[in-house]
């Protein structure tokens, strides 16, 4: 196949935009160069195509990075354009930047197109939502920062040629003035959103992730807010007044229906479907009101008013549901609260990779089910002169610092000395961290920062402290 994407491939430098979905004009018929000046005074990097992580469309040859979609999976609805994702890793800059332009290097044929993804991560650890870029002009971040992370979204046509990149530089700077992006909220936006189960097991989702049976994870009709796969940078909790039960997972899917519509945003912000109202899908105004014939994005008639997909273990058993329903929903990474930024270790060890975390806990400890919780439950244990640990294990393939922080629900019969033994791989004790689990519930609090050898190391919620309360073990992150 590559001497046939060779020969109907021309070669062009792109300079990308926000401009979101505006698809690249028609190659020339003859091959042609077209370079972009530097801006003066601008930081400069170029992004090596060795060190980037994508699904197993995405070849690296001598040529380049080659996208050749062979094992796509279809969504029940269809998709007219297959595209996949390199994520390149964070970068931290030797100064803070709000404005970020691509310029790529790379050859493609009429129909497909290269877009590149930019997003900054804010004081408090969190990420921003990927500013998608498309057509010719520089990304406005939202805020300035000086990590900064870029990911590539090349798309195919339909007969599955996709694009050849040769080169990623990029241009940073600080502009200054008001960004027009959305700002983080106090407390986090929520919609009633219709939901669908997504199923699909044993197809690949679009941050790469291969589903397997009772997985859990959703899909956003936008990647926008598309967590790297395996990670908790963009969350939602999920509650049906049905079930009267609630779960929060991660969302490592694009769809239903649309690829474009981040309809949690300000109506402004939306990449597409402008004039919608905030919090409605398109694909809910496509289905009750008629709006854009009935259609979605790729003119396909819309069959259900879905905003999000749930996946067979968060849909069954963390939600309990038996068919599609309405239920609240919740964008957590919109908040100004600390979201998951690394591994999270849940005290349910099937939300849990086995090969990177687990949980071990006595008999002693029992489920609770207070609202607040990380995940879909939580584990509570009276306090007494025994340690009998709830044991938060995370497998760390090579030394190196992590900050531990720890999620817990609050109540009044907590123990105001709750204490987390840290433990590394060789059996040392690097310390402990009492914590008051009457205060700061429902978040991620920072237990503090170690070096860890490689290997299996711990977290360990003891129960010997005071009598006369309870300690809770919820989840533990660590970054």
């Amino acid at each position: 196949m590559h001497s046939k994407v060779r020969s109907t491939f021309m070669t062009m430098m792109l300079g990308v935009s926000l401009a979101g979905g505006t698809a690249l004009a028609e190659a020339p018929r003859e091959p042609a160069t077209e370079s972009l000046p530097a801006s003066t005074g601008a930081l400069e990097w170029t992004e090596a195509l060795g060190t980037g992580e994508g699904t197993g469309e995405l070849v690296r040859t001598r040529e380049g990075l080659v996208y050749e979609p062979y094992n796509v999976m279809r969504r029940r609805e269809g998709l007219r354009t297959l595209t996949g994702l390199y994520t390149f890793p964070a970068r931290r800059l030797e100064r803070p930047v709000d404005t970020v332009r691509p310029l790529i290097q790379a050859r493609r044929a009429f129909g497909t197109s290269v877009e590149v993804d930019v997003r900054v991560r804010s004081a408090n650890g969190g990420w921003s939502e990927w500013s998608i870029s498309s057509a010719g002009e520089s990304v406005r971040l939202p805020w300035a920062g000086t990590e900064v992370q870029v990911r590539l979204a090349l798309v195919a046509d339909e007969h599955g040629r996709g694009p050849v990149v040769q080169e990623v530089k990029l241009e940073g700077s600080l502009e200054g003035g008001t960004s027009q992006q959305l700002t983080t909220l106090t407390t986090p936006l929520t919609y009633r959103i219709y939901g669908t189960r997504e199923g699909l097991v044993g197809g690949t989702t679009a941050n790469g992730h291969v589903i397997k049976s009772y997985d859990r994870f959703v899909a956003l009709p936008s990647r926008r807010a598309l967590a790297s796969n395996g990670g908790n940078e963009y969350q939602v909790r999920l509650c049906s007044t049905r079930t009267s039960k609630c779960a929060t997972t991660s969302v490592w899917d694009v769809g239903p229906w649309n690829t474009k519509d981040d309809y949690w945003n300000p109506s402004s912000m939306r990449e597409m479907w402008k004039d919608l109202p905030q919090g409605k899908p398109e694909a809910q105004a496509a289905y009750q009101d008629g709006y854009n014939g009935g259609l979605d994005q790729f003119g396909r008639r819309v069959a259900n008013p879905a905003g999000i997909d749930i996946a067979d273990g968060t849909f069954w058993t963390d939600l309990g549901l038996t068919d599609n329903d309405w239920m609240t929903v919740t964008y957590l990474w919109t908040s100004g609260g600390t979201p998951a930024t690394g591994l999270v270790i849940d005290s349910n060890n099937a939300n849990n990779d086995s090969t990177k975390a687990s949980v071990q806990m006595s008999a002693n400890w029992a489920v609770g089910a207070n609202a607040g919780y990380y995940g879909n439950n939580y584990y509570t244990a009276t306090t007494a002169a025994i340690s009998d640990p709830f044991i938060f294990s995370f497998y760390m393939p090579a030394a190196g610092t992590r900050t531990i922080d720890a999620w817990w629900v609050a109540a009044s019969n907590r123990s105001t000395t709750a204490p987390f033994v840290i433990i590394d791989a060789n059996g040392n004790n690097l310390g402990t961290v009492s914590v008051n689990q009457q205060l700061n519930g429902s978040k991620w609090n920072t237990l503090g920062t170690w070096s860890f050898p490689a290997g299996w190391n711990k977290v360990q919620l003891s129960r010997w402290t005071t009598s006369g309360f309870y300690v809770v073990a919820d989840a533990i992150q660590v970054r």
